[in-house]
């Protein structure tokens, strides 16, 4: 028996872009979380991994979340929790500069949070699939 998920492609993927100023969340990413009023946002220095844990109001580390909605992204301006993450990070200047990068997100259900795998960066990888495809475009000319 499968357990599928589902695409939605109204909503795209589940991403969350990270830069020096915050985080911004897809429109996916806002709907897996369930549109709380506020998360709290955790990180595993082991497994370079963020977490987004939805939260109530009584939560001491809360931030605001949904008013922060836009055109269903949200962006979080949190300058101090970006640089919380530099700290360990010795490439952080390209990780988390003015341009925003965007990592591969999705729902854990053991931890109640959103993942986002700072191991998986979405754009990096779309920058070696499009090397890959004009290498791919080479061989074709090569042959």
């Amino acid at each position: 028996m499968f357990e599928f998920e589902y695409f939605n492609p109204a909503l795209g993927a589940i991403t969350v872009s990270i830069a020096e100023y915050g985080l911004t969340f897809s429109k996916a990413a806002v709907e897996v979380l369930g549109k709380p009023q506020y998360v709290m946002l955790a990180y595993d220095k082991n497994k370079r991994i963020v977490g987004v844990i939805p939260v109530d109001e009584t939560e001491d580390k809360k931030i605001e979340f949904i008013s922060k909605m836009k055109n269903g992204y949200v962006r979080i301006n949190n300058k101090d929790f970006v640089r919380f993450l530099m700290k360990h990070f010795p490439d952080a200047p390209q990780m988390f500069s003015k341009k925003s990068n965007r990592y591969f997100s999705y729902w854990e259900d053991e931890s109640s949070a959103l993942i986002v795998d700072l191991k998986r960066p979405l754009d990096q990888q779309n920058n070696e699939e499009k090397e890959n495809d004009e290498f791919d475009d080479e061989e074709e000319i090569l042959k």
